[in-house]
């Protein structure tokens, strides 16, 4: 298993993932990638995912879903929704407790890169 943290992603278009995977590239972490939030939760539970980067509408799973799944397995998961809906997270679940960022789609890269910097920082 690798020494370094991991992002893990989680979107239904993989194009999105390969945009992350770009983004993040020159990041000290191992980034996940997945189209399918139930293998997420799986890996949650064998890596040491420190910022969960997932869409908020899915098949089957919502974002908001997808991290209270991940939070009940790993607290200290930072966790970033991504939405082409803002409006669909104005009244988020108490349970993110403010442990969240949330970007529009299309996304700013470089915001987004120094979110899951800051996050990374702050899971040290």
């Amino acid at each position: 298993m690798s020494q370094k943290p991991s992002v893990l992603c989680v979107d239904d278009d993989p194009y999105v993932l390969r945009s992350l995977e770009r983004l993040l590239r020159e990041e000290p972490v191992d980034v996940l990638t997945t189209l399918h939030p139930e293998l997420a939760i799986r890996w949650v539970e064998d890596h040491d995912v420190r910022v969960l980067v997932t869409d908020q509408r899915m098949p089957g799973m919502a974002g908001t879903r997808l991290i209270e799944e991940v939070l009940c397995r790993s607290p200290q998961t930072a966790c970033v929704i991504l939405t082409a809906y803002p409006l669909d997270t104005a009244v988020l679940p108490d349970f993110l407790n403010g442990t969240y960022g949330l970007m529009a789609k299309p996304w700013d890269g470089p915001a987004l890169k120094s979110m899951v910097q800051q996050m990374l920082r702050e899971g040290e």
